[in-house]
């Protein structure tokens, strides 16, 4: 006699093939490095924000980095320099000039603080711009599947119109 299987029970979970385990395995590890590093970039990106937020509300932040760039460049000095042999051809008279500080140029101005703000905000921008990619990067990574997916509908809906 033939037995019926009982209706209530739950058909047996079709098991996966080796191929699919690991592509599923691989598509996961894949959404979890976009999420990383999305979750990275938009770190950087507040730092960012919060960085130049500071330099505006102090703009006194950026003399460290003036002070590095002349004392590398040495680019105030240069300028008092070249100013100083067009404005005092003789050097044998005394100067009734006081001496001035050694961070500030004979012009007046430091040019190395300008350089330093130029820097700082090309800095921002380039890492700004990083952290941008960071994200789109990260969240095309985390979206993988979609994207395949949409590909996929394309090209057979191309094939289909090629074929009649």
């Amino acid at each position: 006699m033939v037995k019926f299987k009982d209706l209530d029970e739950d058909p047996p979970a079709p098991v996966a093939a080796p191929e699919s385990v690991a592509g599923s395995a691989t598509q996961m590890i894949a959404r979890i490095a976009g999420l990383i590093i999305m979750t990275i970039g938009l770190w950087v990106s507040l730092a960012v924000i919060v960085e130049a937020w500071s330099l505006y509300r102090s703009p006194e932040g950026i003399e460290a980095m003036a002070r590095a760039i002349e004392h590398g460049s040495h680019l105030d000095q240069s300028l008092a320099r070249v100013s100083q042999d067009k404005t005092e051809p003789d050097e044998s008279t005394p100067s009734s000039r006081p001496k001035r500080e050694k961070s500030e140029s004979m012009l007046g101005f430091r040019l190395s603080y300008f350089v330093a703000w130029v820097i700082s905000i090309l800095l921002l921008m380039l890492i700004g711009r990083l952290a941008i990619a960071a994200i789109k990067t990260g969240g095309e990574l985390v979206l993988y599947d979609r994207h395949v997916q949409q590909l996929a509908r394309e090209i057979v809906r191309e094939n289909r119109r090629a074929r009649g």
